[in-house]
Order: C-alpha cells, then structure tokens, then sequence
C-alpha cells in the first residue's frame, strides 16, 4: 500500500512538470523561482542549516570559505546526511564520535581534500551546457570530474521523464591507466549564486567524500 502511494505521488510529480524543460526537472526548486540565489554560496548555505549546517562546519574549519565563495566557480553541495554517513564509516560508534576540536591533523587534511573536490574553479557548469555525452573538468583537489545529463522517469524507464545531471569523480589511483568514476545525481540544479553555481547532491545514496 505504502509503495502504491509512493508510485502516486511520483507520477503526479512526474506528469505536472517533468515534460517541462524550464523547469528545474532535478527536483527541489519549483516552476515559480528562477534559482537565482542573491546571496554568496556560503551565504546560502549558511541560510539552509537543515540541508548544511555540518557541510558550513566543516568548510570553515578547513578554511575553505573563500575558495568557496571564489568567483565564477561551481560547488557540489553534499548536505548533511552524506557527512554524517562519512563519519559513520570512521566512527561507527555514535556515541563517542570526536568534536571537530580532537580530529587529528591527517583528518584535516583528509576532509580538506574532500572539500575541494566538490568545488570547480574558474568554471560555471550548468545544465543547459551539457548533454548525455560526457564532459570533463578538474576539481580544486586536482582529480578528474564528470558531467552529463540523464532522463528517466520514477520507473527507471532511460529516456522519458526528468532530466538530471551526474557529477562523477575519478577515483582511480595517481598513474593508474584506467579511471574509475563514481557518480552521484544532482537533486538541484542550477541554483545562481552571487559568485558561481551550486549544485545540491542526492543524500540518500551520496557518502561525502565518495566512499
């Protein structure tokens, strides 16, 4: 019954506005706005504590937010339930998960380059540039990323329904001849910053940092 109501939903979802290419078809912003965000990325994220208040913890405490806030840049925003999951993996036990304040300077470091491998400088990506076929570019941390586009509907059918972006990672090993992305979708798109774009990432099947 639940899975029924669940299949409703989507679908009425999926016929009111998922046909329409104005439409910011990823989810998450509504026909009615122009994702225009008059506000700095920091800024923004700052405004949605629900969404990222970890992520805003976590790139101040690497020092990041002008690298963040660097103009005509895109930013892959990993919202919080993907960091949490991150730490997760390191502490299993919640219960006794460290304050940032007792991480060790390898951990920084490792988050550091975490952080920047979700930012894109010097180069705004967005969604009407792109296509099914892939695109590639370089993240801040010097890996290899991946943009394209990909249509499905609720039903998984390729091809019908929404269009959404894919965000890829190389995470194959430095001199490795063969690459290894891993992707995530982007669940909002397109939203326009006072210095760049910002992409919100899928949470439910997103771990920070890839893992």
């Amino acid at each position: 019954m639940k899975r029924s109501i669940i299949a409703i939903l989507l679908a009425t979802v999926f016929f009111t506005c998922g046909c329409n290419d104005d439409y910011f078809t990823d989810g998450g912003v509504s026909g009615d706005q122009t994702g225009i965000l008059n506000l700095s990325t920091m800024k923004y994220l700052e405004s949605q504590p629900a969404k990222f208040d970890t992520l805003v913890t976590l790139i101040k405490w690497c020092g990041l937010e002008a690298e963040v806030n660097k103009s005509g840049n895109t930013f892959l925003a990993p919202q919080n339930y993907s960091i949490h999951n991150y730490f997760k993996l390191l502490y299993p036990d919640e219960s006794k998960w460290p304050p940032l304040s007792q991480l060790s300077d390898a951990e920084k470091v490792d988050i550091t380059q975490i952080l920047k491998n979700y930012i894109i400088p010097n180069k705004e990506i967005e969604r009407n540039g792109l296509s099914p076929a892939y695109s590639y570019t370089t993240t801040l941390g010097g890996k290899k990323a991946r943009f394209n586009l990909i249509r499905e509907d609720y039903l998984g059918n390729v091809n019908m329904g929404a269009a959404y972006v894919v965000f890829a990672l190389d995470l194959s090993p430095a001199g490795s001849t063969t690459e290894f992305f891993l992707p995530v979708t982007v669940v909002t798109s397109g939203l326009r910053s006072t210095n760049g774009i910002v992409h919100v990432l899928d949470s439910d099947t997103h771990i920070f940092g890839f893992n």
